[in-house]
């Protein structure tokens, strides 16, 4: 009972870091800058919604309009991931499912990941209904992750313009983080991939890294000034206006 309810705790962390993730989670800063805009973006995605790139569907409850939550996510040989949330998997090439099938869309993180990124687009226009919205999140300063499929980081013209190109109107455009926040959560990753790869090593060498690293990173951010010259990521909200043949 109680290890079910840290798992519980600690995967809830992982994506919504609140007071526990402030200690526990050594990508605090990154990740609750994400878990803000996508919450605060949220009610522009309603009706039948795909989550691509779903992973555990971790942001599945923010999305209270959606009346329908489908996720479609890879299926990688080697790879150990818990598809338990997946509804459908992406070959690489086609999105399972018929042409304007959906009102709205959701990809986090996943971009970068893709080496063909037009051909998913033109998918995620085909797949969306007219004038259906799509949430999109791209890492712009990340270490390599998920090695060795991490092909790519992208501006936010680089962006726009795939966007524009494949059919997409850009109706929004947010950057997440900070230079102050990327200088201490980079300092935290280099902690990290120095120590053991015993996770639970790590993590008890880590416990007071965390803190620091987050505790200062939060307060440099708060009390100096703003420059967002280097940012965790970028965020575009995308309306589909024409067809992509």
């Amino acid at each position: 009972m109680l290890q079910t309810l840290v798992k519980k705790t600690i995967k809830k962390e992982k994506f919504h870091p609140g007071i526990i993730g402030f200690f526990i989670n050594y990508n605090f800063l990154i990740r609750k800058s994400i878990q803000a805009i996508i919450k605060k973006n949220a009610d522009q995605l309603k009706g039948s919604l795909l989550d691509f790139g779903c992973g555990t569907k971790p942001y599945k409850s923010l999305f209270v309009d959606a009346e329908e939550y489908i996720g479609v996510d890879f299926k990688i040989e080697g790879r150990e991931d818990n598809h338990d949330e997946v509804d459908q998997f992406y070959d690489g090439k086609v999105i399972p499912f018929e042409s304007s099938r959906f009102d709205s869309l959701l990809c986090t993180e996943v971009l970068e990941h893709v080496f063909n990124i037009d051909v998913v687009l033109q998918e995620f226009n085909r797949v969306l209904k007219m004038n259906g919205k799509a949430l999109i999140t791209t890492p712009f300063m990340w270490e390599e992750h998920e090695m060795p499929y991490d092909f790519a980081r992208y501006t936010t013209p680089a962006l726009q313009f795939l966007y524009q190109k494949n059919g997409f109107k850009v109706i929004d455009n947010f950057k997440t983080g900070n230079t102050i926040e990327v200088v201490f959560q980079f300092s935290m990753n280099y902690v990290k991939n120095i120590l053991p790869d015993n996770k639970y090593i790590r993590q008890i060498f880590l416990f007071p890294f965390i803190i620091f690293f987050n505790f200062f990173g939060s307060l440099f951010s708060f009390l100096l000034p703003v420059d967002k010259t280097a940012y965790f990521n970028n965020v575009f909200i995308i309306e589909k206006i024409e067809e992509i043949k």
